[in-house]
């Protein structure tokens, strides 16, 4: 039955999205594709699955509904208030960050770019130190791996790859104004997956794209309303330029997998499932990992047994500040595994919200989340407003990586977010100064 209702629900969905946003890529239609798929692969039963229990479900459209409700508490405000606006009609744009035709912005790019290969460059270095060789450092990469996670590689500056993210959000406004992808477009991307290589990670190269993807993607639909001027752009460079990124990413993530070794012959698994095994790309462990959350979670409910501090997981990185200072013991920064019939530990958002919050965070929090991202959506297509846009980007992170975490329990995520919100207005007073001096400046 469920899997004849999800795929109902998910068309619904996104359907309902783009009539709400008049754009497919939306907090609306993201939300509920990633749930739906997650779910409806989970009910597929390729592994032995254990049934979800009621109370499970319960919190899982509870926490839908209420984001769905602060997404509609916005947009019935909205048509109460300012029934003349419409995001989709074309006006004239002007921002201050392109005043100078983009020269700001670009070194901005490049800067963080940089940023973003050094720190790919010092893990790689903190690597060859402790195991030697490359080929040492490929053998040891499950060691490697356990050690990121256990934050045991130290690094020159622990949160400097969060500036990697910095330089994937201000590339992807830059591409979107250029009109064409080029080297810089991926150089801080370049940074994050190499990065991600050296710690023998993948989600941080899935984070990157998706960062850049919706970015790039937004931004330019804000562009296409300019009466101005035409922003043109380059359709066979688009293809090409990521047709290469997709195709380095999935050469990464299947470079990580090989290194790691581990095994797939995972308990409980169909004869369809196993025949994946030799499979580069679409492997029993990708099958693991989308779909596996919604029974994690559900074994949490059940079960009853972990305990948190309020905000403990989803505040993650304050409760780490406040440990340094011998203030708050600093919580694990692995989450509790459970049993399904493997051991895996990603759980959903709800899992950390329920923790931190009770039944609040199952109800309110999804609720606040649907309000912000959709008042930062019309703020940003209606009022233009850059800050309101870099808060938006980062909300979709926390959407679509809902079905999998709470991803503000990284540092990264919080200072990425700070950071885009400081250089912000720097780069708008920067360009306009430049701006004037041009004009100011005999030809």
């Amino acid at each position: 039955m469920t899997l004849f209702i999800i795929p109902i629900i998910t068309f619904l969905g996104v359907i309902g999205g783009n009539y709400i946003f008049k754009n497919w890529i939306n907090p609306l239609s993201i939300y509920t594709f990633t749930w739906g798929i997650s779910i409806f692969l989970y009910e597929l039963k390729l592994i032995a699955y254990p049934t979800v229990i009621p109370l499970a479900w319960f919190y899982i459209a509870g926490g839908f509904l209420t984001f769905l409700f602060g997404i509609l508490t916005i947009y019935s405000a909205r048509n109460l208030f300012a029934k003349n606006i419409n995001i989709s009609s074309e006006s004239s744009l002007e921002l201050g960050i392109f005043r100078d035709g983009g020269i700001t912005l670009k070194y901005t790019v490049l800067l963080f770019g940089l940023i973003s290969i050094y720190t790919a460059y010092d893990y790689w270095m903190v690597l060859l130190k402790m195991f030697g060789s490359i080929p040492a450092i490929l053998i040891n990469a499950n060691v490697i791996y356990k050690m990121g996670s256990h934050r045991e590689i130290k690094e020159f500056l622990p949160y400097l790859p969060a500036f990697g993210y910095v330089g994937i959000f201000f590339s992807g406004v830059y591409t979107a104004y250029k009109g064409k992808f080029s080297f810089l477009s991926f150089l801080p991307l370049i940074g994050v997956i190499l990065k991600e290589l050296a710690t023998v990670g993948r989600g941080g190269m899935l984070l990157g794209l998706t960062e850049f993807i919706f970015t790039f993607y937004l931004f330019r639909s804000l562009l296409k309303t300019d009466i101005s001027k035409r922003f043109k752009f380059s359709k066979t460079n688009a293809v090409i330029s990521f047709t290469i990124l997709i195709l380095v990413i999935t050469v990464s993530a299947s470079l990580v997998r090989l290194t790691r070794n581990t095994g797939e012959n995972y308990i409980g698994a169909s004869r369809q499932l196993k025949e994946l095994n030799k499979n580069l790309i679409i492997t029993p462990s990708i099958y693991l990992y989308l779909s596996s959350n919604i029974g994690v979670f559900s074994k949490y409910v059940q079960l009853e047994i972990e305990e948190a501090g309020f905000g403990e997981n989803s505040l993650l990185p304050i409760y780490g500040v406040l440990a340094r200072f011998d203030l708050e013991e600093r919580p694990e920064e692995i989450p509790r595994g459970y049993y399904v019939p493997m051991w895996t530990n990603s759980a959903t958002y709800l899992r950390e919200f329920h923790a931190d919050f009770g039944l609040l965070g199952i109800f309110l929090l999804p609720y606040f989340i649907g309000l912000l991202v959709s008042w930062c959506w019309f703020k940003f297509f209606v009022a233009k407003n850059l800050i309101a846009f870099a808060i938006l980007i980062h909300l979709f992170n926390i959407i679509t990586f809902s079905v999998f975490g709470i991803i503000t329990r990284s540092g990264y995520w919080w200072i990425s977010l700070a950071t885009v919100i400081i250089f912000l207005p720097i780069v708008n007073s920067t360009s306009m100064f430049i701006s004037r001096l041009k004009q100011e400046i005999p030809q």
